[in-house]
């Protein structure tokens, strides 16, 4: 891969543009997600269904139609990783008090054994992913994501106004 930054830095090192560092970030987010599924995929367990397990139990007790946003999947899709998920008993459904054409879920025991499984498993994939940054890279690239994060999210906001 060719870099040909067109501004230099002050050690004769090429600076890159925005779309460079844009391209690179989206590169490198596409290889983490899909090296992070890989120990779920070992254990036969989809994706979709870690993340919804996850945000679940963040929600509390969440109505399907909100973490169908959430998630940005279909209503079919939803539908059908919540029927696995409650057929392996992980999962129930339950009327939604404030609004009967809703339905809320609910983590079970064993879901919640699951999901100690998913987040060993999160904890220890991550670690070995980033075991190849020192303790300042570390503290470095997550105090320039937070910040990058922080300014997009402004320029967001007022990109309305």
């Amino acid at each position: 891969m060719s870099r040909d930054f067109s501004a230099t830095a002050g050690r004769g090192e090429r600076v890159p543009s925005g779309a460079d560092l844009a391209n690179a970030l989206m590169r490198a987010t596409h290889t983490l997600r899909r090296f992070a599924g890989r120990p779920y995929r070992q254990r036969g367990w989809s994706t979709p269904r870690v993340l919804l397990m996850l945000a679940v139990e963040e929600a509390g007790s969440p109505r399907m139609g909100d973490l169908k946003k959430q998630l940005g999947v279909t209503g079919r899709s939803i539908t059908s990783l919540v029927d696995g998920l409650a057929q392996e008993g992980v999962l129930t459904r339950h009327a939604d008090p404030d609004d009967r054409r809703s339905t809320r879920l609910r983590i079970t025991e064993k879901g919640h054994e699951h999901l100690a499984e998913i987040k060993a498993l999160h904890g220890a994939h991550a670690d070995r992913t980033f075991g190849v940054l020192g303790a300042a890279e570390k503290m470095l690239l997550l105090e320039m994501l937070e910040r990058l994060e922080r300014h997009v999210l402004d320029q967001s906001e007022n990109a309305g106004n």
